[in-house]
């Protein structure tokens, strides 16, 4: 190797080290959630009302209970999205008219998380 290789190892090491540190160090996102509500036969629902809650966590070690309560209309593609600070399993509520179901959804730390819903 040269004197000038030589030279500039320190260089791109203390770059590449650098650079790593900043790509750690990056704070994480939201955890996003697209609900899409369809009927039985595949159409899209607008105007049907999705409630994404969680009230029956309570921490072990101070009692606080966590009531997560999130409510949106789905619009005319059928869709409605959320957003939490945390990842969570969440249960959600579909309902439009007498129609409804309920089941869950899985959020992830800085994903979006996209589940479709059929309403019957």
């Amino acid at each position: 190797m040269n004197n000038k290789t030589l030279a500039a190892l320190p260089l791109i090491f203390f770059i590449l080290t650098s650079a790593l540190s900043f790509y750690s160090c990056r704070t994480t996102g939201s955890a996003d959630a697209l609900v899409t509500v369809v009927d039985s036969l595949g159409r899209n629902v607008s105007g049907a009302k999705v409630v994404i809650s969680q009230d029956s966590v309570t921490s072990p070690n101070t009692g606080a209970q966590a009531n997560v309560h999130q409510e949106g209309t789905t619009d005319l593609n059928g869709q409605a999205a959320f957003s939490f600070p945390l990842e969570a399993v969440l249960n959600v509520e579909v309902t439009k008219g007498t129609l409804s179901i309920r089941d869950y959804i899985r959020l992830e730390q800085s994903k979006q998380v996209e589940k479709t819903f059929v309403l019957k």
